[in-house]
């Protein structure tokens, strides 16, 4: 390691709605920052200007090369849409990278500096990280943050499943209760837009034959459900704002007035629910009705879909074995509401983040028992 700058700390969580990451470079300071998830890849000769202004993480771009590789907010100007079918792997490493880019310049960093960077991929993309490494180093060894700052990373790299991070979280909940996780099975279960995860813990370590990404994500169920209803694609923003905030009454845009989504909204939970069912009744629900089981629910669906979840739950007698990934997370919501002003508007961002937080707490355990300086 660099024996002058201070190693930069980082988690990574790269989620299809926006990457959630946390890092320090120092003892005692945590940050929290939130990144758009597109990613844009232009020749440098066809692009005539860039806007330098605003924060380094709303016009996140770098130079490597004759290419220039626009991360987040930057890269919506090139793009029509954000694929949520697409594998996370594919953009990874360019997402990282603007990251990377983005902290340096807000803290300063010299152009040479080490990082240890831990990042949750789907279970059944694990197999990709090799290939995520690769990109990743080969950009590390010099890019050019807005093509002024140019920075060479020496990076150590871990990837860990989606899910792992609530785990670790669940872990630190049951040790303050003086109950060893290790006593009980722990199912977390991951409900994200793009596809579910869910991942199997027995005796303190994850069980991979019980653990898949491979059930039905939200979006697909929830798009089926909301043409059904007659709700627009111009309307989908605004049937979401009415999940999440379990107001059906919305203002609606494209129709000029106050929509009433009730009918939607019980569309749509009718139709992720039936989408899940399967999945809990074969693989989670024999191990609840042992007593022995617990299940934590995460993921931006598991928030939308919280109520119909929790009375799904219930009417099998199963409540007392629930929990969700973003209850007791006061310190997270502090963290969040104090240092990223997108939490007005998405009041959703603590619980979004709930998985990298938990992945950074290990990326913390792990450096202090190695000793490595910060």
């Amino acid at each position: 390691m660099d024996s002058h700058a201070p190693t930069l700390l980082l988690a990574c969580d790269l989620g299809k709605s926006g990457g959630k990451f946390f890092y320090k470079l120092r003892q005692g300071q945590t940050h929290a920052l939130w990144m758009n998830a597109e990613v844009a890849q232009r020749e440098a000769a066809g692009v005539e200007s860039v806007s330098p202004g605003g924060r380094p993480q709303d016009c996140a771009w770098y130079r490597n090369g004759d290419v220039l590789t626009f991360v987040g907010k930057a890269a919506q100007r090139f793009l029509d849409y954000n694929s949520f079918k697409e594998d996370k792997s594919l953009k990874a490493p360019e997402r990282i990278v603007g990251a990377l880019g983005a902290i340096a310049k807000t803290e300063g960093q010299p152009s040479r500096f080490d990082a240890v960077v831990w990042v949750l991929l789907p279970i059944n993309e694990l197999a990709t990280c090799q290939q995520i490494a690769s990109r990743l180093m080969a950009l590390g060894e010099g890019f050019r943050f807005q093509d002024t700052a140019e920075y060479r990373v020496n990076l150590t790299l871990s990837f860990r499943p989606e899910g792992y991070g609530i785990y670790v979280q669940r872990k630190a909940l049951l040790q303050q209760a003086g109950v060893a996780i290790a006593q009980r099975t722990t199912w977390i279960e991951m409900l994200g837009h793009r596809n579910g995860t869910q991942l199997a813990f027995e005796t303190g370590t994850l069980n991979s034959a019980k653990s898949t990404s491979k059930f039905p994500g939200f979006w697909e169920s929830f798009e089926k459900a909301a043409n059904a209803a007659g709700v627009s694609v111009t309307e989908y923003d605004v049937l979401l704002r009415a999940l999440e905030t379990r107001q059906a009454q919305q203002y609606s845009v494209a129709k000029g007035t106050a929509v009433d989504f009730a009918a939607a909204i019980a569309q749509v939970e009718a139709a992720y629910l039936a989408s899940l069912e399967s999945h809990f009744t074969d693989h989670l629900l024999p191990s609840l009705a042992t007593g022995k089981g617990d299940v934590v629910l995460a993921g931006g669906a598991a928030y939308l879909m919280r109520e119909p979840l929790r009375q799904f739950f219930e009417e099998r007698g199963f409540v007392p074995r629930l929990s969700f990934a973003w209850e007791h997370q006061e310190a997270l919501s502090q963290l969040v509401n104090a240092q990223l002003p997108e939490a007005v508007e998405l009041p959703s961002l603590p619980m979004r983040m709930t998985d990298g937080f938990g992945l950074f707490q290990a990326l913390l355990g792990d450096v202090n028992r190695l000793g490595v300086r910060v």
